[in-house]
């Protein structure tokens, strides 16, 4: 007999208003936070406690439809800004350090950065006759390697840490065609590139804590899947019907509910899948099936009619929506949402499992 589908309350831990939904938020080894903006160019350095510490003008802002990506490295003294024409670096109170300038990324693309572990080295990406992944010395800020890509002003470039110091991701969206996702292996001065044909439109999510395992959410219709590490193997799927194939009250949309691109171990038992309707749902790791539903307080779905208007009528439901923005774990392994009021919410999480009937 089936386990009964659990609903577990989330209550707020901290929240902050913002008035506006940040364009990134990198999380920090000592759980803070640097805040950028769309609209404006300042950046915002918060400390766990969401409380500023900093803010200021490093010429942050989205400009002709190119985000700027920030990063900022293991030890917290350097902090990397990739923006349309250049990628500079600053120290940890924004002050210059580095620029390198390049041909200006095309409109919705552009790079991250990233940073070893040791913070020895950082790569990113410049556009150009054909895209091109840098690798940067950083105690002299000199460009030791260069990999050309196979793409010119075709995708953007994401970057993910690895269990492995010496491995990283690059996940190398194309709008809305198609994903990519590339192993890079480095050592010393030396970088090798695969690419991992086996993980085809599939949206990176985040590796397990014990880091034996990886998942992908999907990019339209695919299936969630779940990959070994170091091997890149899949081991397990679990379909998007499949998934929805639950016992619920939104069912009265004309179009179902779907993964909304994110899918996060939230520990090495569980993992989470954010939906279109702004569902958190729980997926047990082992049997690879989905058991319950995180609710955190204040994030409502509404019910929709064909005007967009919400509505309590069953009869006039068309669709759902939350407001859930976007989802990410910070590096204390607490739940952090934006909010569509604008505000930045972080919610403490227990230590969930499918067997545990406690909760």
């Amino acid at each position: 007999m089936a386990a009964p589908f659990r609903s577990i309350s989330l209550p707020i831990h901290l929240q902050l208003p913002l008035g506006e939904n940040p364009a990134g938020i990198t999380t920090l080894t000592n759980g803070g936070y640097l805040l950028n903006f769309s609209a404006r160019p300042e950046v915002m350095l918060l400390d766990a406690s969401l409380r500023e510490v900093w803010r200021k003008d490093l010429q942050a802002q989205t400009t002709h439809y190119v985000t700027c990506e920030t990063a900022v490295s293991p030890d917290g003294r350097l902090i990397a800004l990739s923006g349309e024409t250049a990628v500079r670096i600053t120290d940890n109170n924004g002050q210059l350090l580095w620029q390198y300038e390049h041909a200006p990324w095309y409109h919705f693309l552009g790079s991250g950065c990233f940073f070893s572990a040791d913070t020895r080295y950082m790569w990113f990406v410049s556009p150009g006759d054909q895209d091109t992944l840098q690798m940067l010395r950083l105690s002299d800020f000199t460009i030791i390697n260069s990999l050309p890509l196979e793409a010119s002003q075709e995708r953007s470039y994401v970057f993910h840490a690895t269990p492995d110091k010496e491995k990283f991701l690059i996940e190398t969206p194309a709008g809305q065609d198609d994903i990519t996702l590339y192993l890079v292996q480095f050592s010393d001065d030396k970088m090798m590139m695969e690419e991992l044909t086996q993980c085809n439109d599939s949206v990176a999510g985040n590796f397990s804590p014990d880091g034996k395992a990886f998942v992908t959410g999907p990019h339209y219709e695919e299936a969630i899947q779940l990959f070994s590490f170091p091997g890149m193997e899949k081991t397990a799927e679990l379909s998007q019907e499949a998934l929805f194939n639950i016992n619920d009250r939104y069912k009265a949309a004309e179009d179902p509910d779907n993964v909304n691109y994110t899918v996060l171990f939230i520990n090495n038992d569980t993992l989470v899948a954010f939906t279109r309707f702004g569902r958190l749902l729980l997926i047990d790791r082992h049997t690879f099936t989905c058991f319950g539903e995180l609710l955190p307080e204040g994030c409502d779905i509404r019910a929709y009619d064909a005007d967009g208007r919400p509505t309590t009528n069953p009869a006039a439901i068309v669709d759902y929506g939350g407001d859930i923005v976007t989802l990410l774990l910070n590096k204390r392994g607490q739940l952090v949402v934006t909010h569509s009021a604008g505000e930045i919410r972080v919610y403490e999480l227990p230590e969930i499992k499918a067997t545990d009937t406690t909760l």
